[in-house]
């Protein structure tokens, strides 16, 4: 009877901690899909693994290979994790020049999001708008 009645109390105190976490997870995963560069040419999927977000070059136009080097299937973002908010503390690699910046992403509909790209502090960064792909 006392194991029946503590797995109940067990259960009424960490259930809301474990509904609070699928919802956040339900949350952060909205990232997820097929995001087009601000020229429509180029794309990335935008993937998940444990509770990190990464970006592949899905696609490449003729500008997004000559001006950026980007090369299909490079991973170009690492690391991203979900606050609640945004998702920030993530590095993109820039696949012509090899250099490593911090990188943040928000999303201003569930259509567009906002990357913001900088290297040290944030003062000086580069932001551009990302949209879904659809298919």
């Amino acid at each position: 009877m006392r194991l029946v009645v503590l797995r109940n109390l067990l259960w009424a105190v960490f259930l809301p901690f474990l509904l609070v976490g699928a919802k956040t997870d339900q949350q952060a995963d909205r990232l997820l899909g097929h995001w087009m560069f601000p020229s429509k040419g180029s794309s990335v999927n935008i993937y998940r693994i444990g509770n990190r977000y990464f970006a592949r070059v899905a696609e490449v136009d003729q500008a997004g290979e000559k001006n950026f080097g980007l090369v299909k299937d490079t991973v170009i973002i690492r690391n991203l994790r979900y606050d609640g908010q945004i998702w920030s503390d993530g590095q993109l690699v820039h696949p012509k020049t090899g250099i490593k910046l911090s990188v943040e992403v928000s999303m201003n509909d569930p259509q567009s999001i906002a990357v913001t790209v900088y290297k040290g502090i944030k003062l000086f960064h580069r932001k551009f708008n990302m949209t879904r792909k659809t298919t």
